[in-house]
């Protein structure tokens, strides 16, 4: 039994233009995932090439340490060190850096933005050094 079905011509028109624009989007979306297709497909043959896996193990665990690391922080220092050492950079390249001796490092302590550079260096590396410290004693004991 078949049934027929009348649409307005429009409407039909507007049918297959609606198909035809899907059509050609899932075909730029085929061709934008053909490479994660075969990386995809060779996947597993590179994960068992072990030289392959000790360059990825590094970047695999990097996911894990990212989800526990304050992007928000993270994303303010390297913004804030990016813009500042540039700054820096620009200021030396256009007068020169000065030269400083003993004496010229006690004078420059006085100053509070030097107080307030050392203060932020010395609570990272603070921080670092211990961190780093029981990083460090866990990838010994596992060998």
């Amino acid at each position: 039994m078949t049934e027929v079905v009348t649409i307005p011509k429009a409407e039909y028109e507007r049918l297959l233009a609606q198909v035809e624009a899907l059509r050609k989007e899932v075909e730029e979306l085929s061709s934008l995932l053909l490479p994660l297709k075969i990386v995809l497909e060779k996947l597993p043959h590179l994960m068992a090439d072990i030289q392959v896996f000790k360059v990825a193990a590094p970047a695999i665990s990097m996911l894990a340490i990212m989800d526990s690391a304050d992007i928000n922080a993270m994303g303010a220092a390297m913004q804030g060190g990016v813009q500042c050492t540039s700054k820096a950079l620009r200021q030396i390249a256009e007068q020169g850096a000065p030269k400083v001796g003993l004496f010229g490092l006690l004078k420059a302590m006085g100053d509070p933005e030097v107080q307030k550079a050392m203060g932020i260096m010395l609570t990272l590396l603070k921080h670092m050094g211990s961190c780093m410290e029981e990083n460090l004693k866990m990838v010994s004991e596992t060998r």
